[in-house]
């Protein structure tokens, strides 16, 4: 057995023994999304009632902002190092990814940033990922059935002002327009 495969074997023995064994705090970095189950959760939800902060973002984040938890965590540097502080953030914005697309988006991101080893980093990227896409669409299924007016048919001019927006071209292409003539 290899040395690589002996540490993926007592990592997946130490995962499965059950949250009283890890850090609440480091699930983010052990637990694909779809392993999150009522323990888990519950654990990490009161891990995260133990938190304080003076720190108006922060406080936000602890209460279940998620916009403020995918602030806190896209300003960390990168590449990302495990500290104190990158645990805290990359918890509170794992709390707000069960149930918010964008902060699942964004935590998969971050997972592909960090130093851990590729497969593992892999690993857990794409289940965050598989996990937005779920949320995503349950979303989109939500809104479409409630919603009568995306069945109708746009009028002449809302697919006018579509094909102009659609038309915008960015500022780096090069591109030909009145005042380019000289």
């Amino acid at each position: 057995m290899r040395r690589g495969d002996k540490q993926r074997a007592r990592r997946r023995r130490r995962c499965a023994s059950g949250p009283s064994k890890v850090n609440p705090l480091s699930y983010w970095r052990r637990f694909p999304a779809e392993a999150f189950n009522a323990p888990l959760r519950g654990a990490l939800a009161r891990s995260i009632r133990s938190i304080g902060s003076t720190l108006p973002e922060w406080q936000a984040a602890i209460a279940g902002d998620a916009g403020a938890a995918v602030g806190i965590v896209l300003r960390l540097r990168a590449p990302f190092r495990v500290t104190a502080r990158t645990d805290l953030a990359m918890t509170l914005l794992l709390n707000c990814a069960f149930a918010n697309a964008g902060a699942a988006l964004v935590l998969s991101h971050a997972l592909r940033r960090m130093q851990f080893a590729r497969v593992e980093r892999k690993r857990l990227a794409e289940s965050w990922l598989v996990h937005h896409g779920q949320l995503a669409q349950h979303r989109g299924t939500r809104r479409s059935s409630g919603d009568r007016s995306s069945s109708r048919r746009p009028s002449r001019l809302e697919a006018r002002a579509r094909a102009k927006r659609d038309d915008v071209r960015p500022a780096h292409e090069n591109w030909e327009g009145p005042d380019d003539a000289a």
